[in-house]
């Protein structure tokens, strides 16, 4: 896996970071995203300084990605639910095959 040097521009200003080559346009779409959201903030506070601008998207970010962990996590629980009760089965299967 070789790490590639990538110019963005995040608050009109060029950043290089070196990502992996598989993950250059994911990285592409997450510096649109922050982007977004730094646009957004200075919107509907203009008079807010930069560096509180970027804290509050990196924040708003941070709590989009939670929630979506969360909501994972409560769909994985009875995914979980099911492969307990088919490992039980197996069990039970192997138990009651065992005494015949």
């Amino acid at each position: 896996m070789s790490i590639e040097q990538i110019s963005v521009e995040i608050l009109n200003r060029q950043f290089t970071i070196g990502t992996p080559n598989s993950e250059r346009e994911t990285l592409y779409k997450a510096v649109e995203m922050l982007n977004q959201k730094i646009t957004a903030i200075q919107g509907a506070s203009q008079s807010m300084e930069t560096e509180k601008v970027v804290i509050m998207a990196a924040l708003n970010l941070s709590h989009d990605l939670l929630k979506i962990a969360n909501k994972y996590e409560q769909e994985a629980l009875p995914s979980q639910e099911y492969e307990r009760k088919i490992q039980s089965l197996i069990k039970l299967c192997d138990e009651t095959l065992s005494k015949s």
